[in-house]
């Protein structure tokens, strides 16, 4: 009788586990973000440029909007894919972040990690350090 309760409940375990991770892998594959669904539609005036919570510069030069609209529209951000974040110490480094007029944002920092709104997301691909260049390139265009 023992054996029968102890294998019934081992298995009911193991099933709960296996139906939280399918559950999961198939929220991170359906639930993804599209730049207009952050920024929002429509044409951009006015970006806010920050590095590390402080502000750099506010872009409204329609030039260099389209050039940040062209490089973040480019990516799908997506849940971070791994069941354990890094921790406050993995996610301190340097890290660029554009504000919408709307007050969305999506920022990266040096080691790829990419934030929208603040929330540690991904991007598809896990690209997130060519990301980080590629701003950075944006960010500082006298750098390269």
């Amino acid at each position: 009788m023992r054996r029968a309760t102890l294998g019934l409940a081992l298995s009911g375990t193991l099933l709960a586990v296996l139906l939280f991770v399918t559950g999961r892998m198939l929220y991170i594959k359906l639930h993804d973000l599209r730049y207009e669904e952050i920024a929002g539609y429509g044409i951009h005036d006015v970006l806010v440029l920050s590095e590390n919570d402080t502000v750099l510069q506010t872009v409204t030069d329609e030039q260099q909007v389209t050039a940040f609209a062209a490089l973040l529209s480019g990516y799908t951000y997506i849940e971070y894919p791994h069941f354990f974040k890094p921790g406050d110490n993995q996610l301190a480094g340097n890290r660029l972040t554009v504000t919408f007029e709307n007050g969305a944002s999506i920022g990266v920092n040096a080691d790829g990690y990419v934030f929208v709104n603040g929330k540690l997301k991904d991007i598809e691909g896990g690209r997130g350090q060519e990301f980080y260049h590629k701003l950075y390139v944006l960010f500082y265009p006298n750098a390269a």
